[in-house]
């Protein structure tokens, strides 16, 4: 889920924020995807039944018949099979590709291929630090002002966009100004991480300007980004790469129908070769810019596989070398204590990432306006009971919105504090709640429904009468978005790195009704949360662990926990490294031999 500024249009981009069965195809098929194998192969097999009935007659053609579909089984059950060599990985992913535009995307289970293709300025390492990317440096004086050199000799990716499909040409400032003047349009989905940041965003965006004023070229090496108010924490704004720079032919009308489809051109260390609905195959970027990293992975082939299941399925035939085990898959691929089964254990091995993201139960205060009963389901829920029993311990429980560690935030809020049913009861006597039901909105993804039931469970030792209501994810979405669903099971994937811009954006009133979808006001929260600004980067990070405990002491949200990033891959492969965003560097990745 994203977070996002107020207004109607920005009301619909609140799903990434911190912010979302497939076809068989075989990498040397020469059709776009299976279901096209199967229609060609349908249509031969009516004419050969329809020809061949009238020479030979019905039993020759059910013969040829069933020999066909015999050959397409068998096509189908070698394509299974195949496995890739150390040079190349096979990776099953769970969605469709969206156009691979920056400025539209919107589905953060994408970002696994996206982030391949394009480069922002800044970047995470594994231990969740700033490092340089396009920007080789950046500087500033009172935190308003801050001043990026950009790197000289990158290179974009080889396209006929500039000119033939071998061709390319350097990466400029004016490319990082196009970009960044195109990042807060109205038409850029991620606009709400800059528009109430950098001058003049806002007005670029709502079309009361032809220009962002605060973004600007300084000389041919220097980017020149002006903000509204000085922020020691801008820099974790930019730290992944949907803020990302690319060309600035992307706006020609001459692509608008091609570009993010088959013509998706970056700086980055994979460049796109082929996508289908099925599948997307990205090559090793040869005029990459940073020479230290010297993985072997020279392709990347990313197959749709929608059904947890038989992704799971295909991991242990061998048609893909990694996947991402959502917890629906953690009771068929792991033992009690959490380990790998034995039959998986024998191909694959398993690393687990702490990411950035959140899981919670909102709650709307507009509906629910009766603190002590908030308080009352906020100590009454076992954090750790929801966590041992769906999580196997890949989640760290947490008692609010920022998970620990983020730009090396301590949370004021002690996990063994959470739960105590002593004060759940004391604050319900002192509610004014007599029974009746309160609605919570659960969904099929993130094993919402099983969560909602157990929390429901332990409301009802309290005396707290939790009703389920069960939609799909996007219809709890819009029910939260249009601001009638009491309580909801949600979960965060952060895009910011840091906690300050988290929780002005989720806690401040002037972000109700989104992304502050509990509807939560405080004026003395307010004043402390823009004092922020004012602190240096190190002495935010420390105040805001003080305003979140204050913030969740009146029980605007349920927080839980923060869950692991848990990922099997083949034992052919070395070490992976994944970065606290989801970002995986396969252009480390090498094999295991080597």
């Amino acid at each position: 889920m994203a977070i996002s500024n107020s207004g109607s249009v920005e009301r619909g981009k609140t799903l990434d924020f911190l912010a979302h069965q497939g076809a068989v195809q075989c990498d040397n098929d020469p059709l776009p995807s299976s279901s096209r194998r199967f229609n060609v192969l349908s249509k031969v097999s009516k004419k050969r039944r329809k020809s061949t009935k009238e020479v030979v007659g019905e039993p020759v053609a059910v013969l040829l018949y069933f020999m066909a579909i015999a050959v397409l089984f068998l096509g189908l059950a070698s394509c299974s099979r195949q496995t890739s060599s150390a040079d190349q990985i096979v990776v099953g992913i769970e969605a469709e590709p969206e156009r691979f535009d920056p400025l539209t995307m919107k589905n953060p289970k994408n970002f696994i291929v996206s982030w391949q293709i394009f480069e922002g300025l800044l970047g995470l390492d594994k231990n969740g630090q700033i490092t340089p990317a396009l920007a080789e440096s950046w500087e500033t004086s009172d935190n308003q002002v801050w001043r990026f050199r950009i790197r000289q000799g990158v290179r974009f990716h080889d396209s006929e966009m500039f000119g033939s499909q071998s061709q390319s040409r350097v990466m400029t400032v004016e490319d990082v100004v196009e970009s960044y003047t195109a990042f807060c349009s109205s038409a850029a989905y991620p606009a709400f991480l800059l528009m109430d940041s950098i001058k003049g965003c806002a007005e670029y965006n709502a079309g009361t300007a032809n220009v962002v004023d605060g973004v600007r070229a300084i000389d041919d090496k220097t980017l020149e980004i002006n903000l509204i108010k000085p922020e020691p924490f801008f820099l974790n704004r930019l730290t992944t790469a949907w803020i990302a720079i690319f060309p600035r032919e992307a706006k020609d009308s001459r692509f608008k129908d091609s570009w993010g489809f088959n013509l998706s051109v970056g700086t980055g260390p994979y460049l796109l070769k082929s996508r289908s609905d099925t599948e997307i195959v990205l090559v090793r970027n040869p005029n990459y810019w940073d020479k230290s990293q010297h993985g072997g992975i020279v392709r990347l082939t990313f197959r749709v596989i929608k059904n947890d299941q038989v992704r799971l399925a295909e991991l242990k035939k061998g048609g893909i070398d990694m996947m991402l085990l959502p917890p629906s898959l953690f009771p068929a691929a792991l033992d009690p204590y959490g380990s790998l089964k034995n039959d998986i254990a024998a191909k694959f091995q398993m690393k687990v990432f702490a990411t950035f993201n959140s899981h919670l139960l909102g709650i709307n205060d507009l509906k629910i306006t009766d603190q002590h009963l908030r308080l009352a389901m906020s100590y009454g829920t076992n954090r750790k009971q929801i966590v041992d029993k769906f999580f196997y311990g890949y989640a760290d429980v947490i008692g609010g919105a920022v998970p620990p560690g983020m730009s090396g935030y301590v949370p004021a809020i002690s996990p063994e504090t959470l739960f105590n049913l002593e004060k759940a009861r004391d604050e319900l006597s002192r509610s004014s709640y007599r029974g009746e039901p309160l609605e919570l909105f659960v969904h099929e993804q993130a094993v919402s429904e099983q969560i909602g039931q157990l929390f429901q469970s332990q409301m009802k030792t309290i005396g707290i009468n939790i009703q389920l209501t069960k939609l799909d994810f996007n219809s709890v979405i819009g029910r939260i978005v249009k601001g009638d669903a009491p309580m909801f099971s949600m979960f965060f994937d952060y895009v910011l790195s840091s906690p300050e811009p988290i929780l002005i954006n989720l806690f401040s009133s002037t972000k109700r009704p989104v992304p502050n979808f509990w509807q939560f006001t405080d004026p003395l929260i307010d004043s402390e949360l823009e004092g922020l600004r004012a602190l240096s980067h190190e002495a935010s990070v420390e105040k805001s662990a003080e305003i979140e405990k204050e913030i969740m002491e009146q029980a605007p949200a349920i927080f839980l926990f923060r869950l692991k990033q848990v990922i099997l891959y083949s034992k052919k492969y070395g070490e992976l490294s994944v970065n606290p965003h989801g970002y995986f560097r396969f252009s480390e990745l090498s094999s295991a031999e080597s």
